[in-house]
């Protein structure tokens, strides 16, 4: 997809951020670039290959080079501590880091690091003979394996193929419309919101760019701009936006209804939609358009209606399906959602979570017409 991208638009900006500016081209040049030192690093189709940058140009080369190696994106989103960049490579098992001189100290001397900004390194990458049949996955191989914490120390991977992706992506098109030229994001290189927005944005042409830091005027050109956020970076940010976006695409956990008031107070005339993704904040359960007139009669508690391509069943603590509108743990599955679930070695898990649910960890109920609502509303983020 980013290569008939870069085919059709060239010259057109892929990332724009406060250090600058990459190109559909020269990112497609420097990730195939990569890619032949991947792979003849050693880097074998399914491979997990991490991406840990303090960039967003980086992060995307490096996610690049990763895919079309035949490699397994591991994000691991600037700002983590060491605990649980260490959660990560337990998991992971990945021998290679794609990072920046910046994050290349967090990573122990057993794993290969190459930072993304050394000279030397694009020196040596350059200077290595580019590989001419790089290996192809196929749709219903790994592309990303998205890893998260409960918040009990047990971290979990996601494995997502490229078949969801794309269906995540489609849908997202289908229902919020193609990205404008512009899709804003407030977090981190490699979080779940630039992992959606990036990929929105680029099955469009469009650009990924990031947030204005605080005090720095945003130039307004009149250009359509769209912005993701989690409920909880929303509502920190959403009463002195810099931008004017005209869709604000929420992604996460539950929104608030106070959030959703605030949001047409402030930008009365920007759509707001909502994604419920529980598990990995980047593929949709359930999604939900809000507006002026139904943001006052709606429920806290609402989640959505279920996206096609998932199946949202709600399961009582030992796994059994519970009927409609009883309370107990979301869960889920689908060809839209993550097929494969990895544990730290060594972890034992009750047998029924071997099954091919996805667990949310989230109390709540299945109404009628694929609608979810929490068991109980969610409070205003802190």
């Amino acid at each position: 997809m980013f290569t008939r991208a870069a085919q059709h638009r060239p010259g057109a900006v892929a990332i724009q951020d406060a250090r600058g500016e990459l190109r559909f081209a020269k990112a497609e040049l420097w990730a195939a670039q990569l890619a032949s030192v991947l792979v003849h690093g050693g880097v074998q189709l399914g491979d997990p290959v991490i991406v840990h940058c303090d960039d967003h140009r980086q992060a995307l080369v490096a996610q690049l080079a990763v895919l079309k190696a035949g490699g397994v994106c591991v994000p691991a989103a600037q700002g983590l501590g060491r605990p649980e960049l260490r959660k990560i490579a337990a998991v992971s098992d990945a021998s290679t880091v794609l990072c920046s001189r910046s994050t290349r100290q967090a990573w122990p001397r057993r794993h290969a690091t190459l930072p993304l900004n050394d000279q030397e390194t694009w020196r040596r990458i350059t200077a290595h003979r580019l590989e001419p049949a790089l290996p192809l996955s196929q749709p219903g191989e790994a592309a990303y394996l998205l890893i998260s914490d409960d918040g009990r120390n047990r971290p979990t991977g996601h494995l997502v193929d490229h078949r969801a992706w794309q269906l995540a992506t489609a849908e997202r098109i289908r229902t919020a419309g193609p990205a404008p030229r512009r899709v804003f994001v407030g977090g981190p290189p490699a979080c779940p919101r630039a992992l959606s927005a990036m990929w929105w944005a680029f099955a469009g042409g469009g650009s990924l760019c990031t947030l204005p830091g605080d005090g720095v005027p945003m130039k307004r050109d009149g250009t359509v701009c769209a912005a993701v956020f989690s409920p909880e970076e929303y509502d920190a940010v959403v009463d002195a936006l810099p931008i004017r976006p005209r869709l604000v695409q929420l992604i996460g956990g539950p929104t608030p209804s106070t959030l959703v008031a605030r949001h047409f107070a402030a930008l009365p005339g920007a759509r707001l939609r909502a994604d419920f993704a529980p598990t990995d904040g980047v593929l949709p359960w359930a999604s939900q358009e809000f507006t002026p007139t139904t943001a006052a009669q709606s429920s806290s508690g609402a989640l959505g209606t279920t996206v096609p391509q998932v199946q949202v069943r709600v399961v009582d603590g030992r796994g059994r399906l519970l009927a409609a509108e009883q309370a107990g743990e979301l869960c889920a599955a689908g060809p839209a959602l993550p097929f494969g679930i990895v544990h730290r070695p060594g972890r034992s898990v009750p047998a029924w979570e071997e099954a091919p649910l996805l667990r949310s960890g989230v109390s709540g109920r299945r109404l009628a017409k694929g609608r979810l609502e929490l068991a109980e509303p969610p409070t205003a983020p802190a």
